[in-house]
């Protein structure tokens, strides 16, 4: 069987990704009506706040009018959501420019870019960088490019002109210019950091539904064992009597041919369902013997890795020890040896292992070591191998995702180091990387045992 890779999953349009990365659209749009609501909210308070309280001459009645024109388009969008399943993508993008373009109108009557709630336009950026794709984000940073120009141009007086208060144009270049740079910096930031958590979710989820299917191909194998062993003792007893009716109908069975071929049938089909079940309870032991019972933790390991220890290029040592022998005990200290402790299949951490051994057997030179210890609370593995190590500036981020020397060469992202010491740590435990003194590269797994047993 070809080995699935995690870091090709979370890099391509697998249907392992999530919802959220394939479809119509990636996004909830609810939430953005929301948003729209918590907009509206503040633009009615603010217009109320600077006619009533400041006394600013607005045309309030024109202002609020354009509120209006937003609720309806968000009552709109709220009747469309009625099915969630005929929500197009395009619906959501254009609703965001709807919003940059009902802010600029506000803005046009209230001091275009001299009103400080100007930087309300980078609001609609930040949803989009955050919830929608690039092309959605650049073509809103355009329109609030445009609408803010036009803005620094055409727009109604604030009453402070009354007074004699005018801003420099230089001044007002440059906020058109802060606006420009930080639609700019903000949306691809932020876009950047959406697209990079999407992606290390869309690896999770692969990595978990791997481990959710060989959870249950081993289930399978249990329950056909099981099912091979409950069915024998009913197939005996059918061919015991089958094989007893011929005695029993006498000469009856003896001169009645199409009898004698029936009977002939049922001996052959049961024992022929025989076979099949002994072929089932054979095929069951091979595939899960070791998976479907607790075995002593150095053999569970062994068994589990092995069919991938047989692909790998480097030679694998392996060795297994209680941990307190390889400790010097203090003087008067308990010298009793812990019973090795027995454990059931773990998929998750036979796929964490795996990944550390591969990730071993890329950079090894000739030998990798796989050491397995334990005591009476813990579990502790080692990957060593006698490459080269991490470099510093791996070791740096490590149990970051998407942090890798070879990353995007040969199809490398950077996720299987990220991915192993999240299923670690998920069942309590803990994986410290490091550099042996004598070369390569040295990776510790500790595990409690009650989270594993």
């Amino acid at each position: 069987m070809r080995r699935v890779d995690a870091d090709t999953i979370a890099g391509s349009s697998d249907p392992l990704m999530p919802p959220r990365l394939r479809g119509r659209s990636p996004i909830d749009p609810k939430a953005v009506t929301s948003i729209r609501w918590l907009a509206l909210a503040g633009q009615t308070v603010a217009l109320l706040l600077v006619y009533h309280v400041l006394q600013f001459d607005v045309l309030i009645l024109s202002a609020l009018g354009i509120v209006l024109v937003g609720i309806c388009v968000n009552l709109w969008q709220v009747w469309r959501l009625r099915n969630p399943s005929k929500i197009k993508l395009s619906e959501v993008v254009l609703a965001l420019h709807f919003d940059v373009l009902q802010l600029a109108g506000l803005l046009y009557l209230t001091g275009g870019l001299e009103n400080p709630f100007a930087m309300l336009f980078l609001a609609p950026i930040v949803v989009s960088a955050a919830l929608l794709d690039i092309k959605a984000t650049i073509s809103l940073v355009i329109l609030v490019g445009i609408s803010a120009a036009c803005l620094l141009f055409f727009h109604l007086p604030l009453p402070w002109y009354e007074t004699g208060f005018h801003l420099p144009n230089l001044y007002l270049f440059g906020l058109l210019s802060a606006l420009l740079v930080s639609s700019v910096f903000i949306g691809f930031y932020v876009w950047w950091l959406a697209a990079e958590a999407r992606r290390t979710e869309a690896a999770l989820g692969a990595t978990q539904l791997i481990l959710a299917r060989e959870q249950q191909i081993t289930a399978l194998g249990t329950l056909a064992a099981a099912a091979a062993h409950k069915l024998g003792s009913p197939l005996n007893t059918i061919a015991l009597i089958s094989h007893e009716l011929p005695g029993q109908l006498g000469k009856k069975w003896a001169g009645d041919k199409e009898l004698q071929e029936d009977i002939a049938l049922l001996n052959a089909e049961v024992e022929r369902c025989r076979i099949i079940l002994s072929e089932l309870d054979k095929d069951a032991q091979m595939s899960g013997k070791d998976l479907a019972a607790a075995l002593p933790v150095s053999q569970i390991f062994q068994a589990q890795l092995a069919p991938h220890l047989a692909d790998m290029t480097h030679k694998v040592n392996i060795t297994t020890a209680t941990l307190g022998s390889r400790l010097v005990l203090a003087e008067g200290a308990d010298t009793s040896v812990p019973r090795e402790p027995e454990l059931l299949p773990l998929p998750d951490i036979k796929y964490a292992l795996e990944t550390l051994l591969d990730n071993a057997d890329d950079y090894a030179n000739n030998l990798i070591t796989l050491d397995i210890s334990w005591n009476e609370t813990h579990i502790i593995v080692k990957v060593a191998d006698d490459g080269p190590g991490f470099r510093a500036s791996v070791m740096a981020i490590v149990g970051q995702p998407w942090n890798s020397s070879r990353q995007g060469t040969g199809g490398h992202r950077g996720l299987g180091l990220f991915l192993a010491q999240t299923i670690i740590e998920g069942r309590g435990g803990s994986l410290v990387v490091s550099n042996q003194k004598s070369g390569g590269a040295e990776i510790v797994i500790t595990m409690p045992l009650a989270r594993l047993v």
